[in-house]
């Protein structure tokens, strides 16, 4: 699919998206799950929150209604799962800022790999065959028989090279004048260590919690809850059972008290 269409969630919220079955796989992680709501993270009524690789806008769906009042900043750097972000925040009438462009350690452009079939996986650092993979395990797991997984994996990690922008966190924040970060929500597949590194000393204070996809590539986990220890945070490492043995883990981080 290259266009966003609408579809309904199960909990009655019309949304634009890519792709249904990709949809419903967010729903089911974000709001049934609540994947996002454990080891301390909570939500205030007025507090920011930064949507790092937002897609089409689940994650910051979900927050806002969770917790109404809140004010987003939303970086989707695809222009199909952009185009399907701006439109949800304006249905639902989300106090949000969305960019395009991504996250890193450093300002300029980059060439994103996009998969147009399985839009969460596209990023700087794609490896279809990885990705396949992985993938393969998660479906088998979910209880698909072989045939089934196949015929799903069939042309999904296509993919497409895009020019986008590339920003630091630290530079987003001096834009909009940001003096604090309730949420600092990641999922850039590859890129979240360099999302964080891209966050300079004198910003660290501003932020008070942050969940984050890791995947842990050459030591990339330990380093990501180092970065966050090392700046005054409590820190939880979580794996998805559907997701055990594979190098993709859930942390959570909540600034310490005092």
């Amino acid at each position: 699919m290259t266009t966003t269409q609408t579809m309904n969630l199960p909990n009655g919220l019309a949304v634009s998206h890519v792709s249904v079955g990709e949809t419903a796989l967010l729903y089911r992680d974000i709001f049934a799950e609540r994947c996002y709501m454990q080891h301390g993270i909570t939500l205030s009524p007025g507090g920011t929150v930064f949507d790092v690789g937002a897609n089409i806008g689940m994650s910051t769906l979900f927050f806002h209604t969770e917790c109404p009042g809140l004010t987003f900043h939303a970086f989707e750097p695809a222009p199909i799962p952009y185009a399907a972000l701006s439109a949800n925040i304006d249905a639902h009438g989300i106090d949000a800022t969305a960019t395009r462009c991504a996250l890193s350690d450093h300002a300029g452009t980059g060439r994103l790999t996009y998969y147009p079939d399985s839009t969460v996986m596209s990023g700087f650092h794609a490896d279809a065959r990885s990705e396949a993979d992985l993938t393969r395990t998660f479906l088998v797991r979910s209880g698909f028989d072989d045939e089934d997984v196949e015929d799903m994996l069939a042309g999904r990690h296509d993919t497409v090279e895009i020019e986008c922008p590339v920003r630091t966190l630290s530079q987003v924040i001096a834009e909009h004048g940001t003096t604090s970060i309730d949420l600092l929500k990641i999922d850039v597949e590859k890129s979240e260590l360099e999302v964080l590194q891209g966050l300079e000393e004198a910003d660290w204070p501003k932020v008070r919690q942050v969940v984050a996809e890791v995947h842990d590539l050459d030591g990339t986990l330990k380093a990501f809850v180092s970065l966050l220890a090392d700046h005054g945070f409590d820190v939880a490492v979580e794996q998805d059972a559907l997701l055990a043995d594979t190098e993709i883990y859930e942390v959570f981080a909540v600034r310490k008290a005092g």
